[in-house]
Parts: structure tokens; C-alpha cells; sequence
């Protein structure tokens, strides 16, 4: 059976980038196409990112782990990720993961872009 890959849209929102992700951020099929869609934003030094993850069904230790890593990427190279629209199973594995604690997560996407001018003051 083949399952859709991991989808990401990207929106420019002055120096913030939005990731809009859709499908399963998972080994094989996610985590690599994440992965690689960060890596060429932080080469173009578009290191301050926020994902979407409101159409995300399923995250695994394979999605948690490519965040995880991507966050401390972007975090070395003076950015920073945050994460927006958790659903109710991907604010369940973030909580039981204790990764709430490591992550900045918000409602909405706007209210994560925000975030990054309001540090910026």
C-alpha cells in the first residue's frame, strides 16, 4: 500500500518562514522530506521557522526526533523553531515526549509569527 509523502507548503512572512505540513511526519515518508525542506531554508538563511502541524495526522518517534534535530540546527545557526495548530494527538505526543517544554507552541500561525517580533523588540 503506498501512503501519501509528507506534503509542506512554505509562505514567506517577512524574515519568518511557514511551514503548512500535511500527511504523516513519520520514518520514511515524513522525516526526510522535513528534514530536507529545512535544511534548504537554513542554506538560504531562513532560520526563524514556524510549522504548521494543523493538517498533520500522525507524528512518530521518527517525526518527533527530525524536529527535535532540525530545531537544534537552526538553533546553532541563531534561528529558531516554533510550532503552531497542535492537534489533539500532536499535542498528546508532545506532552507525553515533555517536548511542550522545549518547543514554543501556539494556536494559530499568526499568533507564532508574532512571537518572533515581539522577541525581536
Amino acid at each position: 500500500m503506498n501512503r501519501p509523502v509528507l506534503q509542506i507548503g512554505t509562505e514567506d512572512r517577512d524574515a519568518v518562514t511557514v511551514l503548512h505540513l500535511k500527511g504523516r511526519l513519520v520514518l520514511e515518508d515524513g522525516d526526510a522530506v522535513f528534514r530536507d525542506a529545512v535544511n534548504e531554508l537554513a542554506a538560504r538563511d531562513r532560520v526563524s521557522l514556524v510549522v504548521d502541524l494543523a493538517e498533520v495526522s500522525y507524528i512518530d518517534s521518527a517525526g518527533i526526533g527530525v524536529l527535535i534535530g532540525r530545531y537544534l540546527s537552526l538553533r546553532r545557526r541563531g534561528g529558531d523553531m516554533k510550532l503552531a495548530n497542535l492537534t489533539a494527538r500532536s499535542h498528546r505526543v508532545m506532552t507525553i515526549t515533555q517536548l511542550l517544554d522545549v518547543f514554543d507552541c501556539f494556536d494559530s500561525t499568526e499568533e507564532a509569527v508574532e512571537s518572533f517580533a515581539i522577541a525581536n523588540r
